[in-house]
């Protein structure tokens, strides 16, 4: 019987997860760089957990089950409730709070370029602040790693708040806040004549209507938003004050990245939970879904504790950015390493070159030893990959040598042990 994997997942073979853990690494040492600490949780979680905070349609999209015990539970559709989770578990960590993580999450939705069922996502979150440096730094470290990664120029960023879009909605007298979220949400993805009908269905007005749509129409930069919102609510000065943190965070994000920075009406997130500004990345040609998405979320810690905690955070799937990274011809495979193919030509002897390949694993670089007392040229053919062969037969364990090929130069020499080692300390191999 022949089985396959199933619809919307992935295998990955050691040539993929090579590149692929290459660029993890340099993201999560990104998150370092600011101070981020790494955290970990279950794959596993309470439905109620997402179904209470994270909105009816991120519920619908769960691989959730009823286990043995009759519990409902799902596997992770996403990190950041169970990040809150463990955060408010714990009443002595000091704050501010800077977490990241790394896992793998769940979605039951179509799969399709850049979508999966089954994806890594890299979360980026910090807690106990409120303030415009906060959300900067959290837009600022979305971006630094897209920079980090070499894409800089190639991204653009676009923002909205949440607070902002909420007090507009209301002042036109738009009662159902989140279904109004979730029809501008699908903005971009329905025509205009459905979403007018979207929102006709939840009491709007044309003349409301036209007004939203003169905020959605197009990307501005932040003088602009202002002019906008000056032109559609009935009291500007009662805003102001949300207006002028907006207007500083934007000049704050401007210190971490050259990167184009938009103010988009359209992007409200359609996690439930978002309370303030909320950011999406993407490409400048505009070809790919977004490569990250965030904001801040005040409320989310009352699931657990009485305390609310200010929040705001961000993450970033595997997918896009892998698209992207391929798109730019930065998806390569990187010798973070040195590596070493031990020859092995003795027949009998395993002593001498099992402390060879040891002492240069202990030096942190790459050493495989063949074992298949195979011929020299077939040992050499599986060398190629490696930046070195070092070549170890009887005469070399009899005077302590060991010969060297560099597989790049073809280079080739025979050194003494205690030589060979100290150059190999020293670096200059």
């Amino acid at each position: 019987m022949k089985v396959e994997k199933l619809k919307g997942f992935r295998d990955h073979y050691p040539e993929d997860m090579e590149v692929r853990n290459y660029f993890f690494k340099k993201i999560t040492n990104a998150a370092e760089n600011f101070g981020y600490q790494l955290i970990d949780f279950p794959s596993l979680e309470p439905l109620d957990l997402y179904r209470l905070k994270s909105g009816t349609e991120i519920v619908n999209q769960t691989f959730s089950f009823t286990d043995k015990g009759g519990r409902e539970v799902t596997m992770i559709p996403e990190a950041t409730p169970s990040t809150v989770r463990l955060l408010t578990a714990r009443k002595d960590l000091p704050r501010p709070v800077r977490w990241y993580s790394f896992p793998k999450v769940w979605r039951y939705e179509e799969p399709q370029e850049g979508r999966f069922r089954e994806h890594y996502q890299f979360n980026a979150d910090v807690f106990g602040l409120d303030s415009e440096e906060a959300d900067a730094e959290i837009v600022g470290l979305a971006s630094s790693i897209l920079d980090y990664l070499g894409l800089s120029g190639v991204y653009e960023i676009n923002i909205n708040d949440r607070f902002l879009m909420e007090y507009v909605l209301k002042d036109l007298n738009i009662e159902d806040i989140p279904d109004a979220f979730s029809i501008i949400d699908k903005y971009k993805k329905v025509d205009k004549s459905s979403f007018i009908e979207a929102f006709k269905g939840i009491g709007a007005g044309e003349d409301e209507i036209k007004k939203i749509l003169s905020l959605l129409g197009e990307k501005v930069d932040i003088g602009n938003m202002e002019k906008k919102i000056k032109r559609v609510v009935n009291n500007y000065e009662e805003i102001k004050p949300r207006i002028e943190r907006i207007k500083k965070t934007f000049d704050l994000i401007g210190l971490y990245t050259e990167s184009k920075i938009n103010f988009d009406f359209s992007i409200v997130r359609g996690l439930s939970y978002y309370t303030g500004i909320v950011f999406e990345a993407f490409d400048v040609k505009g070809e790919l879904r977004a490569i990250l998405g965030g904001g801040r979320y005040d409320g989310l810690s009352q699931l657990f504790t009485q305390e609310k905690i200010p929040a705001a955070g961000f993450a970033i799937g595997d997918a896009v950015i892998e698209l992207l990274l391929k798109r730019q011809n930065l998806w390569l495979k990187r010798n973070i390493k040195e590596s070493y193919y031990i020859c092995n030509l003795s027949s009998e002897n395993d002593d001498y070159i099992i402390k060879v390949a040891s002492v240069i694993r202990s030096l942190n670089k790459i050493a495989v030893v063949d074992m298949t007392h195979r011929k020299i040229s077939s040992q050499m053919k599986s060398a190629s990959g490696f930046d070195f062969a070092v070549i170890i037969g009887e005469r070399e364990i009899e005077e302590n040598t060991l010969t060297v090929k560099n597989m790049h130069s073809s280079e080739q020499s025979t050194i003494g042990y205690d030589e060979f080692f100290l150059k190999l300390r020293s670096g200059n191999n």
